[in-house]
C-alpha cells in the first residue's frame, strides 16, 4: 500500500484524529458524521457549542431545518453517541460534552516515549494504541493522580494487564 505523502506526515506527527472503537457501532451516517464533528470539535476541550443551522451545514445533511432538528433531539434522548453527551440549549443551541474524559493540560504526565508506544503496541496488537493512552491517563486521573517514577512503565504496565485481561 502506497500513502499519499501528506497523509504519512499527518500520521507520523499524530494529526490524525482517532475514533472509539463503539464509532463502529452507531447505525445511522448521520450519527457518525456528528460523532465526527464532535470529535474534532471538541478536540482537548470539555465542551463544544454549536448552533442547528452551523450544525445542519456542517453535517451535510440535506433535510430541512425542522427535520434535522428533531433527528438530533432524537439522538440527545437516545444517547448513545461514543464519548460525547449531547444537550440541547435555548436558542437554538446544541452542546457536545465529553464523557468522563480526562483534558490533559499538560501539566501532570510528559508525553509518552516512542519507545513506550511502540512497546505498547507490540503488546496489544490491533487495538488503538492512542484510545489505550486517553484511557490510561483516564485511569490515573481518577486513582488521584499519584506521582509515577516513570510513566511509560507505568503505561506499558497498564496496557499490559489490560490486554491480559482481555484474554482471560
Amino acid at each position: 500500500m502506497v500513502l499519499s505523502e501528506w497523509l504519512f506526515r499527518a500520521v507520523e506527527s499524530k494529526s490524525v484524529l482517532t475514533l472509539s472503537t463503539d464509532y463502529f457501532r452507531l447505525r445511522k451516517p448521520l450519527e457518525r458524521r456528528i460523532y465526527e464533528l464532535a470529535r474534532k470539535h471538541c478536540g482537548r476541550q470539555k465542551s463544544w457549542r454549536v448552533s442547528v443551522e452551523v450544525l445542519l451545514k456542517k453535517s451535510g445533511s440535506a433535510s430541512p431545518r425542522r427535520v434535522f432538528r428533531k433527528m438530533i433531539r432524537d439522538m440527545i434522548a437516545a444517547d448513545h453517541l461514543p464519548d460525547y453527551e449531547m444537550s440541547e440549549e435555548e436558542g437554538d443551541l446544541i452542546r457536545f460534552t465529553t464523557r468522563d474524559a480526562v483534558l490533559d493540560d499538560g501539566l501532570h504526565l510528559p508525553p509518552l516515549s516512542n519507545e513506550a508506544i511502540e512497546a505498547a503496541r507490540a503488546l496489544a496488537l490491533g487495538m488503538d494504541i492512542y484510545v489505550l493512552e486517553a484511557e490510561w491517563r483516564e485511569y490515573w486521573a481518577r486513582s488521584g493522580k499519584p506521582r509515577l517514577r516513570s510513566a511509560d512503565a507505568a503505561f506499558v504496565g497498564f496496557v499490559k494487564v489490560r490486554h491480559n485481561a482481555g484474554k482471560a
